[in-house]
């Protein structure tokens, strides 16, 4: 509360993408500031967690990888067998700080708090002179990520929609293709409103009768296979477990 704190420069570490010669970079805060992170952490989830909606899974207590695909499987029982698979075009980048700054704002009654987040902010913009993303490797981007796409979650859910999100990948199962078609209308839409836009070579209407990859599983008509492996890399003393559903194909 001294106001003389600030945030250390990030360390950057690139790790190898499944595809050949690409890289995805992490940006790690020191030890100092992770701790002072994950403490503003716990008063966040305090604060959101209770106001998310049942369609998030990533980055939540309780909720997991395993309830997603559970969930895909109860929605293609129930008939929601058209589906849109979306891919947001380079998210934890393009998370524009005003908007953000915006919504916490809103709901944080704590100068310094704010103050605090948008010094982790700045410090982890991936362009100087431009005010976006957040840094993957900080402990409070996956919820950050959540309160950014809340939105999202919220506008397909009151069309009637059936959207599994996980961090920033997500699909929206829907009864029909002509409402599969309003789903990528729709959250076109919502996604632009947060200044975000879909990756177009990534996203696509599909069916359970086609198939399509989320999360690292494969999903057809009558059954479901997993496509991906886990690896453990080590980052800066700690040892991250990633999976490549995470990050589905393009990993």
């Amino acid at each position: 509360r001294s106001n003389r704190y600030k945030p250390a420069r990030l360390r950057v570490r690139r790790i190898p993408k499944k595809q050949r010669n690409e890289y995805r970079t992490l940006r790690i805060p020191t030890v100092t500031d992770r701790v002072l992170q994950r403490a503003v952490l716990e008063t966040l989830y305090g604060i959101y967690e209770p106001r998310f909606l049942d369609c998030s899974f990533g980055y939540r207590p309780g909720r997991g990888l395993r309830d997603a695909i559970q969930r895909i499987v109860d929605l293609r029982e129930e008939g929601r067998v058209w589906v849109l698979d979306a891919d947001i075009d380079a998210f934890f980048d393009n998370v524009d700080h005003g908007v953000l700054l915006e919504m916490l704002r809103a709901d944080l009654d704590d100068a310094i708090l704010l103050r605090l987040i948008a010094g982790w902010l700045k410090m982890g913009r991936v362009r100087k002179d431009a005010p976006r993303g957040i840094p993957m490797g900080s402990p409070l981007s996956p919820l950050l990520a959540n309160v950014y796409l809340h939105p999202l979650d919220e506008t397909l859910a009151a069309e009637g929609w059936s959207p599994v999100r996980y961090a920033d990948d997500f699909v929206v199962l829907t009864a029909s293709q002509e409402q599969a078609r309003r789903a990528y209308r729709r959250a076109g839409e919502a996604l632009a409103a947060l200044r975000l836009r879909y990756e177009p070579a990534k996203t696509r209407l599909t069916s359970f009768d086609e198939g399509f990859d989320f999360l690292g599983v494969r999903f057809y008509r009558d059954t479901y296979c997993y496509t991906w492996q886990e690896k453990t890399i080590e980052v800066e003393g700690e040892e991250v477990d990633w999976l490549f559903s995470r990050y589905g194909p393009d990993y």
